[in-house]
């Protein structure tokens, strides 16, 4: 099993459209890590499986290897590593190892259900107040008032309008270019074409934190209508803006790639506990509910730049779907 592992990755790293950072969590998720920091009990493809025979590899133990993971209260990460698994089967599959696939067979990952929560008009109105007297320094929950070193960003808030305006995954908000954003076309519009991504390796070998030139999906690359509070935002962050290298509208306080775990620290210290369920991905859920209450799940869909309206309907909208009116149907029933 551990031969196979390898020759599906250089496989898959042969295909095209597969990305280096979908490579990395392939590899993450077969090999052992050497950092003598990780945990020694972390369950890997190859420490669980990788000294089995391909056909040792049945259903009954792939089924076992997943639902223990499962059981450590790794769901996403078992969902992970059987789609990892059946690539790897299937290649044995082609090259006549073995008949079947195992995997196939296995049973269906649990799912944590639940409801999209999108912000109402008073939540955002609270959180926007906290986050300007966050950005002026004053203590904000357990968050103490700044009396020295570096001002709190104020970018912060200005990504949130921008978040907020216009619904887009939060790596790429923080891609965003000048040269992407049309402020004096009527209506202002932006385009998300790239995202911010992190690939293992070294920075000088094109490693490390990078813009990526395409978006999450195909349908992700999208061009948006900007609504006028967020407009403005834009226009006095490029009055105040210091040219950068990369043209980035939200860069870091270097002029380089805002790191996103840096931003969502400053933002959980910007937010507070009080709204601490409030996430950059709250603001799209909010995006996609206030849109699909008015114009439908799939103009919300567009807006959030999903291929169809089904991953929208079932993540994002925090409403439920509207049964049409068959009262004059239903009346009959009074008898």
């Amino acid at each position: 099993m551990s031969e196979l592992a390898d020759l599906w990755l250089a496989e898959k790293a042969l295909q095209e459209g597969v990305t280096q950072q979908s490579l990395d969590l392939y590899r993450t998720e077969i090999e052992v890590s050497t950092d003598s920091r990780a945990n020694k009990d972390t369950i890997k493809i190859k420490s669980a499986l990788g000294g089995l025979r391909v056909w040792e590899a049945t259903t009954s133990r792939v089924d076992a290897h997943l639902k223990r993971i499962v059981l450590n209260g790794h769901r996403e990460k078992a969902r992970q590593q059987r789609v990892i698994l059946s690539g790897m089967m299937g290649m044995a599959v082609r090259h006549d190892a073995i008949d079947q696939n195992p995997v196939r067979e296995v049973a269906d990952l649990p799912r944590k259900r639940q409801k999209p929560r999108a912000a109402d008009l008073e939540t955002l109105t609270e959180l926007r107040a906290q986050l300007k007297a966050w950005v002026e320094g004053k203590e904000v929950d357990d968050v103490r008032a700044r009396t020295h070193g570096p001002k709190r960003n104020p970018l912060v808030l200005d990504v949130a309008d921008v978040e907020l305006g216009t619904g887009p995954r939060p790596g790429e908000a923080l891609a965003l270019r000048w040269c992407d954003v049309e402020l004096d076309s009527i209506p202002p519009r932006l385009t998300f074409c790239g995202t911010i991504i992190r690939l293992k390796g070294k920075k000088e070998d094109g490693k490390g934190l990078i813009r990526q030139e395409w978006t999450k999906t195909d349908s992700g690359y999208r061009t948006v209508v900007i609504p006028q509070f967020a407009a403005e935002t834009l226009k006095r962050v490029k009055a105040e803006a210091v040219d950068n290298e990369l043209d980035l509208v939200f860069p870091n306080r270097d002029g380089g790639i805002w790191d996103p775990h840096n931003f969502n620290r400053a933002w959980r210290q910007a937010r507070g506990t009080k709204f601490a369920w409030v996430t950059p991905k709250t603001f799209r859920k909010t995006v996609a509910s206030i849109i699909a209450g008015e114009f439908g799940p799939q103009a919300a869909a567009q807006q959030l730049g999903h291929a169809n309206d089904s991953v929208t309907k079932r993540h994002y909208i925090d409403q439920p779907t509207a049964a049409p009116d068959f009262t004059t149907t239903l009346n009959r029933l009074a008898g």
